[in-house]
C-alpha cells in the first residue's frame, strides 16, 4: 500500500536494486563487524537480518531505507553469551545487559537526479521529481568521506567533475544523517535507560525488604 507501483508478494526491479544498493553498502562495505557475531569459530555465530517495511512512498527510497537500516542496526542489541568449550550459554536480558552490535562506520545514501541532459542536478528528489529525471546516481559513503560505492544504473551521462561535485555535496549531507541519527539513538537510550540491570535488580530487592513483616 506503500505505492501503486508495488505489486502484493512479488518484488519488481527497483526493490531487487534496493536490496542490493543496501547490501553493498552496508555489509560490502564492511560496516558491520562480522567477526563480532562469532560465537564458537567455524561452528556458530548469530544471525542479523533486517526487514524493511516501506510505509508511504513519495520518493527517496534509497536513502530513506538506508537511514532506518543504520538506525536499526545501531538500536539492536543481541543477547550476552559465556562459552566453556562447546557448551554455549545465552543469557536472558534480565540476567545480563544485551549486547550492541559491533560497527566499524556508518554508511548513508545520498541520491542525485539528473535533468535537462545532465545539466540540472536535484539533490533528494520526490517521487514527481523522480518519475521525470533523465538519469539518477546513487552516492553511500560515511562522514569520514570514504565512499562505499557509486551506483549509476543506465540514464544520462555524468561527467567526472559532476560526480566529484556530487560527492562533495553526499559527504556535507551524510555528516548532518549522522548527527541527526546518533541525536535521535542518545535521545531514545536515555528514556530507556533506568540505570541498568543493577538499578533494576536494588529495585525489586527494595520491594522485597518492603514486604518483609516486623
Amino acid at each position: 500500500m506503500a505505492s501503486p507501483a508495488f505489486e502484493v508478494g512479488r518484488p519488481n526491479d527497483a526493490e531487487v536494486v534496493l536490496s542490493r544498493l543496501l547490501e553493498k553498502s552496508i555489509r560490502r562495505s564492511g560496516a558491520l563487524d562480522t567477526e563480532s557475531l562469532c560465537i564458537i569459530a567455524g561452528a556458530k555465530c548469530f544471525a542479523v537480518r533486517a526487514d524493511i517495511h516501506v510505509l508511504d512512498h513519495d520518493g527517496g527510497l534509497i536513502d530513506a531505507c538506508c537511514i532506518a537500516l543504520v538506525a536499526a542496526l545501531q538500536h539492536f542489541r543481541r543477547p550476552d553469551v559465556e562459552v566453556h568449550g562447546e557448551d554455549v550459554t545465552v543469557f536472558d536480558t534480565r540476567e545480563r545487559e544485551p549486547v550492541k552490535l559491533a560497527m566499524q562506520h556508518h554508511p548513508f545514501c545520498v541520491s542525485f537526479s539528473f535533468y535537462h541532459g545532465g545539466e540540472t542536478v536535484v539533490l533528494d528528489a520526490n517521487l514527481a521529481e523522480e518519475s521525470v529525471r533523465d538519469g539518477e546516481m546513487i552516492v553511500s559513503m560515511n562522514r569520514h568521506g570514504e565512499v562505499c560505492q557509486i551506483a549509476k544504473y543506465g540514464g544520462v551521462p555524468v561527467d567526472p567533475l559532476t560526480t566529484l561535485n556530487c560527492s562533495n555535496v553526499a559527504l556535507e549531507k551524510v555528516k548532518v544523517l549522522h548527527q541527526f541519527v546518533q541525536t535521535k539513538l542518545d535521545q531514545d537510550e536515555k528514556k530507556r535507560d533506568k540505570g541498568g540491570l543493577m538499578a533494576e535488580l536494588n529495585a525489586a530487592n527494595s520491594r522485597e525488604l518492603a514486604n518483609i513483616p516486623g
